[in-house]
């Protein structure tokens, strides 16, 4: 794969950072928020990987990631195990549509991987319960979703108790991902707070995607404050200024990404709100237009988040 001079100079860089993480990792976690190992969500480089998948582990382990998050089941999870264990990247979290969670082969996939979440992406409609909707595109859900319900919310509540604690008996934790159509309000109660509220702690856990909160027009930082205890999992995901206000399905593909220190939110600030909660894991996520190529971004965004 060809790089350029400085997308070349700033992994080199980072490279450097990720050295040093594997002969000191206990130390240099305090330099990191919340102390936790620096995840990536693969959803950022997906082109990447797709054209060459061992170059791109060997790049994101060289700028200093350790812990992925994917956003499909790989062909074969042995071997995508044991390229990722190479190179020093774990696996800990997984996305997935709540329709799959009825299959075995998959929560025996997610088990091989070395999962330990298997996040729902997504919130199903109760008219397409039991339908695959993961191949189907955005123009042709979004018409749909503009209908989504508050009986939808209680309706996905009561599958994710149900598929909760059949992974709980399989060693897995179930957690939900939010997008903005989940801000959506329903009287005093957005959907994913009627999601918080309707599911059980023991059961379900929640990963926030603090670039969709924002979109949707609300705080990343007031949901931390109000279920510290819940939200267990940050997608590290920010906008740059003049974004618009949205909570349409397709929120994701309008506007500007920005690398992580770049944007509109306070990371500082949530960091700080953070860590008087029980988050476990953090993942860098770019999604849509961004002003760089994602490796590079991704360095960008990894070395600002070293200062934490």
């Amino acid at each position: 794969m060809t790089r350029s001079r400085r997308e070349f100079l700033q992994i080199a860089g980072a490279g450097a950072m990720g050295a040093a993480f594997l002969s000191r990792p206990s130390a240099l976690l305090r330099a990191f928020p919340l102390k936790l190992p620096p995840g990536l969500q693969l959803w950022t480089v997906q082109d990447d990987l797709r054209r060459d998948r061992d170059a791109t582990f060997r790049s994101i382990a060289a700028i200093g990631y350790r812990e992925l998050e994917l956003f499909e089941l790989p062909p074969s999870p042995p071997e995508f195990r044991k390229r990722c264990d190479d190179v020093g990247l774990r696996c800990v979290s997984g996305h997935f549509y709540l329709d799959s969670l009825s299959r075995q082969q998959t929560i025996e996939a997610a088990k091989v991987l070395g999962l330990e979440y298997m996040i729902v992406v997504f919130p199903t409609l109760r008219s397409l319960a039991g339908q695959d909707i993961s191949n189907r595109s955005v123009d042709e859900l979004n018409p749909l979703y503009e209908t989504i319900s508050l009986d939808d919310y209680k309706w996905n509540a009561e599958q994710f108790n149900k598929y909760g604690e059949v992974l709980k008996t399989a060693g897995l934790r179930l957690g939900y991902h939010n997008h903005a159509v989940d801000l959506k309000r329903f009287g005093t109660v957005t959907g994913f707070e009627s999601l918080i509220l309707s599911t059980d702690p023991n059961l379900v856990v929640f990963e926030m995607d603090c670039g969709h909160v924002i979109h949707a027009g609300h705080d990343p930082i007031a949901f931390l404050r109000q279920y510290p205890a819940r939200i267990r999992l940050l997608h590290l995901k920010d906008l740059k200024p003049g974004y618009s206000i949205s909570t349409s399905l397709d929120t994701e593909e309008k506007d500007t990404n920005a690398e992580i220190g770049s944007g509109v939110i306070d990371w500082r600030r949530l960091f700080a709100v953070a860590q008087r909660g029980h988050v476990q894991h953090w993942f860098v996520e770019h999604e849509g237009r961004m002003d760089h190529p994602p490796l590079e971004a991704i360095t960008i965004s990894y070395k600002y988040l070293q200062q934490f």
